[in-house]
Order: structure tokens, then C-alpha cells, then sequence
């Protein structure tokens, strides 16, 4: 059985995890110049292609006034670009341009490098361990969700 100071001083180690973690992708987003959600819609589209604006706000669970803005941001850069399609004109579709789908490559090179340089001196035995030990608490987690 857990107790309770033990369940308390693992969720803190998480957050102070999560924190040194997310510094490495502040210094990707300083040098990008994009903010989180900008980032956020270029990585839904690195993963998923084309997609509406409607998918867009559901995933990101934003406004589409606030998607409709981080996207105005991403096209006026030249990242993205939104469109109609001839039989379906109720939905605007976003897609990359090429300059989109570069940049989405050397952001997520970029972001590969700075988390092998958090890892640089672990062994490979240890990031196994870390591995397991990582997805048997996000199963944890995913259980607890679920209930």
C-alpha cells in the first residue's frame, strides 16, 4: 500500500521532471520563434497530414477563434496554408506548405538532439530501465484516467 507522503513525493518528482524536460523545448521554441500552440499545430500536422480546422480545435481543445489566429500566425510565416475543398465547402482544411514541412523536419531534429544531449551520459542499460519504469507509470496513470 502507498502512502500518502510517498504518493505526494513521486508526484513532485514527476512536476520537477516535466519541468527540467520542458526546458530543452523552451530553447527549441526561443530559437523557432513559435509559441507552444504553434508548435502543437505543426506537430498535429507532421503526424496527421491535412486537417480541418474543426479536428484542429477538438485535439487542441481551443476556440476556433484561437486556433483560427495560431494558424493565421503559422501562414503568415509561410508554414501553412488553409483551403476549400470542391465538395466539401463547409470545412477549411490546413495542410503544410514546403517550407512548413521543412521546418517541421529540422524542428523535430532539433528537438531529437537536445533530448539525446539530456541522455548523453546515461548507459544503455539505464535507459532501458528508465524506458520501463516511464511506461509502467504512464500505464499507471492511463488506468487511473480511465476510472
Amino acid at each position: 500500500m502507498v502512502h500518502s507522503a510517498d504518493s505526494f513525493r513521486l508526484a513532485m518528482l514527476i512536476r520537477e521532471i516535466y519541468s527540467l524536460s520542458m526546458h530543452s523545448v523552451d530553447e527549441c521554441l526561443k530559437e523557432s520563434g513559435l509559441t507552444h500552440q504553434q508548435v502543437i499545430v505543426v506537430k498535429l500536422l507532421a503526424h496527421n497530414g491535412t486537417m480541418t480546422v474543426s479536428d484542429l480545435c477538438r485535439l487542441m481543445s481551443l476556440s476556433k477563434g484561437t486556433v483560427s489566429g495560431i494558424l493565421t500566425r503559422l501562414a503568415d510565416r509561410g508554414y501553412i496554408e488553409k483551403y476549400k475543398k470542391e465538395d466539401d465547402l463547409r470545412n477549411t482544411y490546413v495542410r503544410f506548405t514546403t517550407m512548413g514541412r521543412d521546418f517541421a523536419l529540422e524542428f523535430r531534429e532539433q528537438m531529437t538532439s537536445s533530448f539525446d544531449g539530456l541522455f548523453s551520459e546515461s548507459s544503455e542499460e539505464d535507459l532501458v530501465e528508465i524506458e520501463a519504469s516511464l511506461r509502467k507509470l504512464a500505464s499507471m496513470l492511463n488506468k487511473t484516467k480511465k476510472e
